[in-house]
């Protein structure tokens, strides 16, 4: 059950983003091969900021995490205390920003690799789990 990335939701939902073929592509033989993707909650609320501000439409947004949130595509992790404390020593030790570290700490706490477009991200958190970089 692999970890997916906001970067990677957004890009396989927003066809104009660059990214989108090879993200669409992944997903798409992700699900066919019968594999779950797992996600903080906090997918939500990023796939709704990065598609608001990326065309400008609050209700393509709204639309998109509401489909999300219903789901059973991706497995919505709620971010716990013992995970924000995991995710908090991930981002200290390895100098990776705030939110990036919470999908790298749910990562490693479910032993399965990172799903991301961010290269960064999956720089910084390659010591510590498996990225799959598109």
């Amino acid at each position: 059950m692999p970890v997916i990335d906001a970067s990677v939701f957004v890009a396989v939902v927003n066809h104009a983003d660059r990214h989108h073929a090879p993200c669409r592509t992944w997903f798409e033989e992700a699900l066919s091969q019968g594999n779950r993707l797992i996600a903080p909650s906090i997918l939500v609320s990023e796939t709704a900021a990065a598609i608001s501000r990326g065309v400008n439409d609050a209700a393509l947004a709204l639309a998109v995490t509401a489909a999300l949130t219903e789901s059973t595509i991706v497995e919505l992790v709620p971010i716990t205390a013992a995970l924000a404390t995991t995710a908090a020593d991930i981002a200290a030790t390895y100098r990776i920003r705030g939110c990036d570290a919470i999908y790298v700490a749910l990562a490693a706490s479910v032993d399965e690799p990172l799903v991301t477009l961010d290269r960064q991200q999956g720089a910084r958190a390659s010591e510590l789990i498996k990225i799959y970089s598109l």
